[in-house]
């Protein structure tokens, strides 16, 4: 991988920390999501920039794939993609919580009676 390849990749993976980050403050990524997305990208830019860790890696990546530079652009999408989709499964999941939640502070008294009293009422 050239110098200018190196650059761009680092870049790209930088500004997909900053981006994931910035989701998991604002309450939009779980933090779970968010550390895995975190480490991947770390990882991979630690690979980038030691170069026996990147002859390893385009050596495996040669050996698997039939066009390893077209891999590069495909990770990028699918890894973007990915955090898309996992902000939207942390949307709705939050929105089901809040929902929830009010539901139930809303409707108390619809809930069954537990304890002595209730099995008093209902032996009666």
């Amino acid at each position: 991988m050239t110098t200018v390849g190196i650059v761009t990749a680092t870049l790209v993976g930088i500004a997909l920390l900053v981006w994931v980050v910035d989701l998991v403050r604002q309450d939009r990524l779980y933090a779970g999501y968010g550390v895995i997305f975190v480490f991947g990208t770390l990882a991979a830019i630690v690979v980038l920039l030691v170069p026996p860790l990147l002859r390893l890696a385009t050596a495996a990546s040669v050996a698997l794939l039939p066009v390893p530079s077209l891999s590069f652009v495909a990770l990028v999408i699918l890894t973007f993609l990915m955090v898309y989709v996992f902000i939207q499964i942390s949307v709705l999941s939050n929105r089901v919580m809040r929902l929830t939640q009010e539901l139930a502070i809303r409707s108390p008294q619809q809930q069954p009676q537990h304890g002595v009293e209730g099995a008093a009422a209902r032996s009666h």
